[in-house]
């Protein structure tokens, strides 16, 4: 398992694994509730769908529905999605500059 070998990356692969876990994190979390919105907002004329964002200081939520019958229903603390949304990248972070000797950053961009 040498790729996830922290000595071994360099600032390219720290950015590709960035991008990796947000794309995953978007798909996994967001997925959902993006095809329920997508679904209430294209319902017949004869239907109604509704989506009812609401975003305080203590919870984000999100509830969507279609005549009435709740198709998605989700919430999260504003403080769990910056910790999803910032943690895991800063820890990796951290742990490739740990790992890194001195001047090889200079070294890598020259």
């Amino acid at each position: 398992m040498r790729f996830f070998s922290f000595k071994r990356w360099r600032a390219r692969e720290l950015l590709l694994s960035w991008a990796a876990y947000w794309t995953a994190l978007i798909v996994v979390g967001l997925g959902p509730a993006a095809i329920a919105a997508w679904r209430a907002s294209r319902v017949p004329a004869s239907e109604t769908g509704n989506i009812n964002l609401n975003v305080s200081n203590t919870l984000i939520s999100l509830i969507v529905s279609v005549n009435g019958r709740t198709t998605y229903s989700g919430s999260i603390h504003p403080i769990a999605l910056a910790l999803l949304v910032a943690g895991p990248p800063l820890a990796a972070w951290i742990a490739w500059a740990a790992t890194r000797r001195r001047g090889e950053e200079v070294r890598e961009l020259v």
